[in-house]
């Protein structure tokens, strides 16, 4: 038979238990017993105590003083066992049986037994005599004139007397042995048991796999043991289900192109991709860092009446129909969808489609032919009239030189053109070809401050970057040299004198790093705002065309994200200028 840590357990609380009431009722058992022992002896005490107080009275010893004559109570009363004292009011000894010389005797007024007398029918004391040096039961009754006081000597005999039968004790020491006995049979399955249920219950509660063979003991509460282990495994189950469930949720919820969050009752995100945060930042006038903050832009306030009304009255009944709302807005000449879905437990799904896209991408590719033509065309013109020019004309050195001079600078921006459509066919038809490695992002735009300088310096720009210390992302250095470079030749180019440009990366989660792009420059009108990234498009096509650029930088910029597995879009800042939003993936291929 195992004895387990439990059963140990067991046994001692119900061994204690049961050892404090039998003790308990052994000390009242024994005083109980002890009590009526006591009395009976008193009783008997108390009828030689008459049996002497009738003879006094009789022979009217009081008034003879005779009291020698008490030895003739000797032949009625065991003398050699018991012992006669008579004892005036003030306490002097008149007669002792058993001191001849009693006249020598201390004063006894203050012995217990006499004191106690005095208050009470009669006084008791154990103790050991001055007189004699033999431990006496003294039994003392107070009369009119004198106390009667008699003693026994406390030997063996008499405390045996007094003593209760300790058979009852011992029958008692029996049951408990019994009882612990008993109690180890009992609870050595139902132990086990417990002990088994208790093993489980850590394991599952540090979530460690349940050992093989865990098996409970054939009994009810084994029985039990072993259905909350089959209901864990199958809740188990079912959590992993779930997790698994989840995650290709949240893999389907990051593949997706329209910007999706699912919020709890009380408005605490649960899961959001990154176009979600891209898209209410866009659409919001101030910064917002967690997809939480979808409930401070009021855009969205006709959305906000029709979820509150579902979280909030526990009447409506969200399953059946399953209630959903849809608005449309329109923000920095963006159109977006803005749908949302109350589920059952009061859980909501907010979706945001960006609704510009689709329409305009047919006519992209047609108008992307036609720029490619007419972008080529204006060098590829300007360097055959100054060719022809100096060839029909012969003129003379200097002016030969001018027009060699504008040749070579059309030249120049054919093969930038050519260069930047190469790079963006690179990225979209062959992004597999660039290289994925740790980059220094500080490293990065301080390459780029050194070699824009003069420029800032011309135009009174400042360049601030805020990116909370050292940042090392994965990617292609290349492209992203190409993104911040083309985003500063940009604000450069169209901000404006006397600008600030902001880089900052203002949020970070477990999937994304969140930049923005901002300046205080001019702005752009609002309807500009959705071609920005077009191939060749220019907000003011003279003034833009003489300050230099192919029309492709944005392009550029917008692919080279993408290729990070990231989104950009762009938006007027209400203190006026530009901001770029854009996010770069943590994890690429």
């Amino acid at each position: 038979m195992s004895f387990s840590s439990y059963n140990k357990k067991w046994l001692v609380y119900v061994v204690s238990f049961f050892v404090f009431f039998a003790t308990i009722l052994l000390i009242i058992q024994y005083r109980h017993e002890k009590n009526i022992r006591i009395d009976a002896l008193n009783d008997e005490m108390n009828n030689y105590v008459g049996l002497i107080e009738r003879y006094i009275q009789k022979y009217q010893l009081y008034y003879s003083k005779s009291y020698s004559e008490l030895n003739i109570l000797e032949d009625l009363i065991p003398g050699n066992t018991l012992r006669i004292t008579l004892i005036a009011p003030y306490g002097v000894v008149w007669y002792d049986s058993q001191v001849e010389d009693f006249s020598t005797m201390e004063n006894h007024l203050y012995r217990p037994e006499i004191q106690e007398s005095l208050n009470k029918e009669f006084g008791t004391d154990i103790r050991v005599s001055a007189t004699t040096k033999i431990k006496y039961y003294y039994y003392a009754k107070h009369f009119d004139r004198y106390f009667i006081r008699i003693s026994v000597v406390y030997d063996i005999e008499a405390r045996q007397f007094i003593q209760p039968d300790m058979i009852f004790m011992m029958f008692v020491v029996l049951i408990l042995l019994i009882t612990s006995f008993s109690v180890v049979l009992i609870t050595d399955k139902f132990g086990k048991s417990i002990s088994t249920l208790r093993e489980f219950t850590l394991r599952a509660f540090a979530n460690k796999p349940l050992e093989e063979g865990l098996v409970f003991p054939d009994n009810e509460l084994g029985s039990i043991g072993q259905e909350i282990i089959e209901i864990y495994q199958r809740l188990n189950q079912s959590k992993e289900d779930l997790l698994s469930e989840r995650e290709k949720l949240i893999r389907h919820i990051d593949l997706l192109e329209e910007g999706v969050a699912i919020f709890s009752k009380d408005k605490h995100m649960i899961v959001s991709n990154n176009h979600f945060m891209q898209f209410i930042n866009h659409i919001s006038d101030r910064r917002l860092y967690s997809a939480e903050g979808f409930f401070m832009i009021k855009d969205f306030k006709p959305l906000f009446a029709f979820i509150n009304k579902y979280i909030q009255n526990e009447e409506e009944d969200p399953a059946d129909p399953q209630p959903a709302y849809e608005i449309s807005i329109n923000k920095s000449g963006k159109y977006y969808v803005v749908r949302s879905i109350v589920f059952q437990d009061r859980s909501f799904e907010v979706s945001i489609q960006d609704a510009t896209k689709p329409a305009k991408r047919k006519l992209l590719k047609h108008e992307l032919t036609e720029n490619i033509a007419h972008e080529l065309k204006t060098p590829v013109s300007s360097i055959k009239g100054l060719l022809e020019t100096i060839i029909e004309s012969n003129p003379d050195e200097e002016k030969t030189l001018d027009f060699l001079r504008r040749a070579y600078s059309q030249s120049c921006r054919l093969a930038e053109l050519i260069n930047d459509i190469s790079l963006l066919t690179k990225i979209e038809e062959a992004g597999s070809l660039y290289e994925i490695e740790t980059i220094d992002l500080h490293e990065i735009i301080n390459e780029i401050r050194q070699e824009i300088q003069p420029s800032l310096d011309e135009h009174h720009i400042k360049l601030k970057t805020d990116l909370g210390g050292k940042l090392l992302l994965k990617g292609n250095p290349v492209l992203m040299y190409s993104v911040f470079r083309n985003l500063i030749d940009n604000a450069i180019g169209h901000g404006g004198m006397d600008i600030t440009i902001n880089i900052e990366k203002y949020a970070e989660d477990s999937k994304f790093f969140y930049f923005s792009f901002s300046d205080n420059g001019r702005g752009v009108p609002d309807d500009d705002l959705p071609r920005l990234f077009e191939r060749f498009y220019r907000v003011n096509k003279g003034r833009d065309r003489n300050k230099g650029g192919t029309g492709l930088g944005l392009a550029i910029v917008k692919n080279a994200v993408e290729f990070h597995k990231g989104v950009i879009s762009v938006k007027n800042r209400n203190e006026g200028g530009l901001e770029f939003l854009f996010t770069i993936s943590k994890k690429l291929r």
